[in-house]
């Protein structure tokens, strides 16, 4: 049986096509744009967590480096 063949898709070739109506996209529309906004309130209440995630771990970072710095400066002033 081939697609040509098939009832079903015969079947379903003859049903008439759906288009929504002015109500439904009406809500649908409305749907999104609270979506699109929650999603754009949200990302803007991140955003300043962000900018402290990262001068956080940029000092993590440097006083890490520091103290191995300091560590090394140490350690080869007392074998000298």
């Amino acid at each position: 049986m081939s697609l040509e063949d098939d009832p079903i898709f015969d079947a379903l070739a003859g049903l008439p096509p759906v288009t929504p109506g002015p109500e439904w996209e009406v809500r649908v529309q409305a749907r999104c744009r609270t979506a699109i906004s929650k999603r754009i309130a949200l990302r803007q209440q991140r955003e300043p967590y962000r900018a402290e995630l990262a001068f956080i771990s940029a000092t993590a970072i440097l006083c890490t480096y520091l103290a191995a710095m300091f560590a090394q400066a140490v350690r080869l002033a007392w074998h000298y």
